[in-house]
């Protein structure tokens, strides 16, 4: 196990419940679980205790840094565990974790595959009817270019702008596969620990999440923050 270090790329602040794994007090320890919200309204609260390695990682994090153990943690699209604790919850890298992540519930296997409940592959424009753990980027305002927002240090912020990346021309084609999904006015989109990228979008039937593609390795991207 690593000694944590503070985590120096996109950190996922301020996205809902459903939008990050947490370690929680089980029968017999601690476990892995989630919160899924299925199509019929239901929250549920699925659970694992196949990740006892992943669980040490993060309550390492959180107790070497002052916090109780447990709570929240995302994996990201390089296999970083990043973990918030400490004063002014400051993320720290728990290291990498290549394990799928999978929970079974009533029957059902949910995992952030590109398949849905049926083990069905997702299309680019099918519901995304997987778990919602992922990283939040932002396409820009009428497609061109994504980015994600950094904190630098108290009080100060500054958009990372995937064209300083990988050139102007490269991003702009990558956007526009999320402005195929979300449209012109931009917004969040979700990438996670699988390389799947799920947008939500508004419409008629109100907010829903739709399935944008697979993220390949040799796609123009963000670098790797900790290789």
């Amino acid at each position: 196990m690593i000694d944590p270090v503070e985590f120096t790329g996109n950190c996922p602040k301020n996205v809902s419940k459903d939008a990050k794994y947490a370690v929680r007090s089980g029968h017999a320890g601690p476990v892995v679980g989630l919160v899924y919200r299925n199509a019929n309204g239901e929250q549920w609260h699925p659970t694992t205790e196949a990740h006892p390695d992943l669980v040490e990682m993060v309550n390492h994090v959180k107790t070497r840094f002052g916090a109780a153990p447990n709570g929240p943690f995302y994996i990201n699209e390089y296999a970083h565990v990043i973990v918030p604790a400490g004063e002014g919850a400051r993320y720290y890298l728990a290291g990498s974790y290549e394990d799928p992540v999978e929970f079974e519930f009533e029957g059902n296997v949910l995992s952030g595959r590109g398949v849905d409940l049926d083990g069905r592959d997702f299309e680019p424009g099918d519901e995304w009817t997987g778990p919602h753990p992922g990283i939040p980027y932002v396409l820009k305002a009428g497609g061109g270019d994504v980015y994600y927002e950094s904190t630098l240090r108290k009080d100060v912020t500054k958009k990372v702008w995937l064209s300083v990346h990988v050139g102007p021309d490269a991003a702009k084609a990558f956007a526009a596969r999320i402005q195929g999904v979300k449209g012109w006015s931009g917004g969040r989109f979700y990438v996670n620990e699988w390389r799947e990228i799920f947008a939500p979008v508004n419409d008629a039937d109100g907010l829903r999440y739709v399935y944008v593609g697979h993220l390949e390795f040799d796609e123009p991207w963000f670098d790797n923050p900790h290789p």
